[in-house]
């Protein structure tokens, strides 16, 4: 190996303790639901969903505040035009919830050399000048779905 290739950066050590929690699981999680025959043809139905809230990806320690858990309610119907043809609908998180459904870490500073922030090569968006990453704050969250419906068709053969 190239000795210009070695990483001078020192590892990290967890400390991981028995009864610690897995990262991105979480402890409770609840899924009811339920589907009524409105008519031979016309069903609807529901779903409720809800977990606890769960270790961040990267604390297998368990040291960080975890990411809160959610509720969400869906709701879905359909309607047999024909033995071939159905007309569907769907409405994901009826009540707009917002929360999290992922939670990692990032490298704060290869993210301010890289992007557009203070002391960074540019980035694609100039209106972000100045952008100064928290180095005790390297949380990022992925946003769960907001309240979305959809419709179509399903053709059977």
């Amino acid at each position: 190996m190239d000795p210009s290739e070695i990483d001078d950066e020192i590892p990290t050590c967890l400390t991981i303790r028995p009864g610690n929690r897995m990262p991105g699981v979480p402890r409770h999680r609840f899924k009811a639901g339920f589907d009524y025959k409105l008519t031979p043809k016309w069903t609807f139905g529901s779903d409720l969903i809800a977990a606890s809230d769960q270790i961040f990806y990267g604390d297998e320690g368990n040291h960080d505040r975890p990411l809160p858990g959610c509720v969400k309610v869906n709701l879905h119907t359909s309607y047999d035009v024909t033995d071939h043809i159905q007309v569907y609908g769907l409405i994901e998180n009826l009540f707009d919830q917002q929360y999290g459904v992922y939670g990692t870490y990032f490298n704060t500073e290869l993210a301010q050399e890289a992007g557009p922030g203070e002391g960074g090569s540019g980035g694609p968006d100039p209106s972000l000048k100045g952008l100064k990453y928290d180095p005790d704050n390297a949380r990022t969250i992925t946003p769960a779905i907001p309240f979305a419906a959809y419709g179509g068709v399903k053709v059977r053969f």
